[in-house]
């Protein structure tokens, strides 16, 4: 088949979706599907896409009603003669329908909802109907959500779990103790990722990492990520003069070493789709301790395999970290539970495998 990506986020931004699109698109390549990714003009996300040797179109698509990007979807659209497209963001999908209908082509659409895209109004569930063929999605309470108020048939909404990369062979973990003090004989690195958005509730974290701190003098949180908060979030960590125990690191193109050389993994977000972050870092064996949004309950099982807390909630945040600290001796087994769930659960090659009956067999419906 003939397989477009489109996903039209902005030139510096990288997250979640962003991986999904790349994984999936070279997984689908690797059996045999003519697979091109439709990017914007020099965003990373496009970069990322030619380094994996997927084929890009360099389109921008600004708005619902971008008349300029529906011209150039429908020229190429005709000389690649598309049997699939999947539109990662709202606006892509719709433009690039349109430009469907206006060349005459029968290529079916699919809406990819990472997170809770499409709301309860009237223009998203007339949009889904008019526009979509399905709505591919990451995890069942989203799916719920939707099949909650969309006005489809029950399997509309499809659930395709992301797939996590194997852990590279070999990784030298990060350098955590240029960050310590030199005497500082038994540290232990909390580490947390993620854009510096209010989404991912940082500040309810920071304000957690201060009772933590204050308890134990060996806690060192990292968190690593760029966005408009930064210096919001440095006034905040300044005022709770807990700047030497909380250390900002900025963008992480490769987040393994990162990983491999913390001793807990933390996740503060007020709402998630199924969160990549969380599943790397299950898949390198860190106890985890993450806000229970989304998707996080059909992975994370509270004392089994990690520990969730209720989003927005400092207490809650804080009894949890000092739960995992004062067990530190005893976590390795859960650390290793999370692990292996990881890896029996969300192989890329089950991903891909699952996507690609999917998509065949609405094909040949």
């Amino acid at each position: 088949m003939n397989i477009v990506f489109i996903n039209s986020i902005g030139k510096n931004k990288w997250g979640g979706g962003e991986k999904w699109m790349i994984m999936a698109a070279s997984g689908l390549i690797s059996l045999g599907h003519n697979v091109v990714a439709i990017c914007r003009k020099k965003s990373r996300l496009a970069q990322k896409a030619k380094q994996q040797q997927i084929h890009v179109k360099e389109i921008d698509n600004n708005s619902d009603l971008d008349f300029i990007a529906c011209i150039k979807f429908c020229r190429f659209f005709k000389s690649f003669n598309p049997d699939v497209i999947i539109g990662c963001q709202n606006k892509d999908w719709r433009v690039a329908s349109l430009a469907l209908k206006i060349i005459g082509s029968e290529a079916k659409v699919y809406a990819r909802q990472g997170l809770q895209q499409l709301k309860n109004k009237w223009w998203y569930k007339w949009s889904v109907k008019t526009f979509c063929h399905g709505i591919i999605t990451n995890t069942y309470s989203i799916k719920e959500v939707y099949d909650s108020f969309l006005p489809v048939e029950p399997d509309f909404v499809k659930v395709v779990y992301n797939g996590v990369e194997e852990i590279p062979q070999n990784i030298e973990p990060f350098d955590y103790s240029r960050y310590l003090p030199a005497n500082e004989k038994n540290p232990l690195i909390i580490l947390t990722t993620g854009r510096l958005a209010k989404q991912k509730g940082f500040k309810y974290l920071i304000d957690a990492a201060a009772q933590i701190i204050k308890k134990h003098s060996n806690a060192y949180f990292f968190l690593a990520g760029q966005g408009k908060l930064e210096k919001k979030l440095k006034r905040q960590i300044n005022q709770l003069g807990i700047s030497k125990n909380f250390i900002l690191l900025g963008f992480f193109d490769n987040i393994h070493p990162l990983l491999e050389g913390a001793d807990v993994f933390v996740f503060s977000s007020l709402y998630e789709g199924m969160p990549n972050a969380v599943l790397e870092a299950m898949a390198h064996g860190l106890v985890v301790v993450s806000t229970n949004v989304n998707g996080i309950s059909e992975i994370i099982h509270p004392g089994v395999n990690g520990y969730t807390v209720n989003p927005e909630n400092t207490q809650e945040l804080f009894l949890a970290l000092e739960n995992v600290i004062n067990k530190r001796k005893d976590i390795f087994q859960i650390g290793q539970k999370a692990k292996q769930f990881v890896s029996q659960s969300f192989p890329i090659q089950g991903m891909v495998k699952k996507l690609d009956e999917l998509l065949c067999d609405d094909f040949l419906r």
